[in-house]
């Protein structure tokens, strides 16, 4: 993989990255919806309690105690229903609320798997490219000697270099025993 493979995996990493956001997003807005609806619902149910309340004082206050059991009869459904409401609600906002904690579990250990991938494919590649620079540095510390023997009028015989001693060549060495070889023809 070359670094032009991991430039193109960034983009893949941001859409990623987006998406989990967007759905975290509609989550949040979701449940707010939710709890919007739920409270509209309690408040309602609160309305409606409220006004049988005033009926049925009303109806105490100028009927006998048959009236009363009749206004606490029709009474009892709404609250029944009010409860049922209540509850209905309250178990689909835990639902919802569990779905939303999954989704973030799941994205995290994603995003944490991702990651440690990641790291262990650059840490991969970087090994190989300092294995390669070395190498490289051997090849361009060689390259004076080559081109030297490429240029020197030099052959290899049984192991060693022979070459074609230039007389006017220069001395070099600290005994000036050495000389230069001359040019390739």
């Amino acid at each position: 993989m070359n670094s032009g493979d991991m430039g193109s995996m960034q983009p893949g990493l941001q859409d990623a990255a987006k998406a989990i956001l967007m759905l975290r997003s509609e989550m949040a807005q979701r449940e707010a919806r939710m709890n919007a609806s739920f409270n509209q619902q309690v408040q309602s149910l609160r309305e409606d309690a409220s006004r049988f309340r005033r009926d049925v004082a009303d109806i105490v206050s100028g009927a006998g105690s048959q009236i009363a059991k009749e206004a606490k009869g029709a009474i009892s459904p709404v609250a029944a229903e009010y409860d049922r409401a209540v509850s209905t609600t309250s178990a689909h906002l835990q639902e919802a609320s569990k779905t939303v904690w999954l989704w973030f579990g799941a994205a995290g250990s994603i995003l944490l798997l991702v990651l440690l991938v990641g790291w262990a494919v650059l840490g991969y590649y970087r090994r190989e490219l300092s294995a390669i620079q070395d190498e490289l540095q051997r090849y361009e510390n060689a390259l004076p000697i080559v081109q030297a023997f490429t240029a020197s009028d030099a052959v290899l015989c049984g192991g060693r270099v022979c070459v074609n001693i230039d007389p006017d060549g220069q001395r070099i060495g600290d005994k000036r025993q050495y000389r230069q070889a001359r040019p390739r023809p």
